[in-house]
């Protein structure tokens, strides 16, 4: 709600690395994604955005993702709904990165900032939070099939969350591919029990599979890993809690 709040001032300028779209007259920031696609299609290098991401990526990984992206609080919700969950292949999680480098970079980069096939013309957060919005507000006039593919894309994505938690932070989003090899980086991190007892607790409760057993038995922080969102999930069902410091 708060990165939706903006009545007056503005900080369109700032790259806030969570997905949630700047054409939504409310917004506070920009979305980073939509400034790469428009810079790559000005063959333009986005040295403020780029900047901005880099040190927060440096010094938080991808807490924001965990914390304060708006889309991935959605998907939360959603996975709560009761029903058969099930995980996705772990080899869906690189399709994010093919997202990112043809979609955000390369098409735009040879098409144009206004190619119909950037990541913005199907982007989910997009569709959410300014086209339904505008569909509304205009009596639901005639709908192009753009359109109607950007929604059904969201409406794929919604139910797809539903069984399968934080399916597109996991397989999709470009701002999680463009983040993750930051989590090696950060200066954040998820500390691991100093007595780690192997009971696989938090692997079950990991929104992304990252499984953190892996990493925690090793004694290496459990976001030390590309998906891993830094929600700290995995920390409250420790039985050895009290032997460990927080983050």
């Amino acid at each position: 709600m708060f990165l939706h709040s903006s009545w007056g001032p503005e900080l369109k300028w700032l790259c806030n690395p969570v997905l949630s779209c700047h054409s939504c007259i409310l917004s506070w920031f920009a979305c980073p994604i939509g400034v790469l696609v428009h810079y790559s299609g000005y063959h333009l290098f986005p040295f403020l955005a780029v900047g901005t991401l880099l040190l927060f990526g440096v010094l938080f990984g991808r807490l924001l993702c965990g914390w304060m992206c708006p889309f991935g609080f959605l998907q939360d919700l959603l996975h709560k709904i009761p029903g058969r969950k099930f995980t996705l292949p772990k080899w869906t999680n690189n399709i994010k990165y093919v997202v990112l480098a043809l979609m955000v970079f390369l098409i735009p980069f040879l098409l144009g900032a206004e190619t119909a096939y950037s990541f913005c013309r199907i982007c989910p957060a997009s569709a959410l939070q300014v086209t339904v919005p505008n569909l509304v507000a205009g009596g639901f006039q005639p709908i192009s099939v753009s359109t109607v593919v950007k929604l059904a894309i969201l409406v794929a994505v919604l139910v797809l969350v539903i069984f399968s938690s934080r399916a597109f932070c996991k397989v999709l989003c470009p701002i999680g591919a463009l983040m993750a090899p930051l989590n090696f980086l950060s200066f954040w991190i998820v500390k691991p029990p100093k007595n780690c007892i192997s009971c696989e607790k938090c692997d079950k409760v990991c929104p992304t599979d990252v499984v953190p057993s892996s990493r925690i038995e090793e004694g290496v922080p459990a976001n030390r890993t590309l998906d891993c969102v830094v929600c700290h999930d995995c920390q409250p069902p420790c039985p050895v809690k009290d032997k460990k410091s927080d983050a």
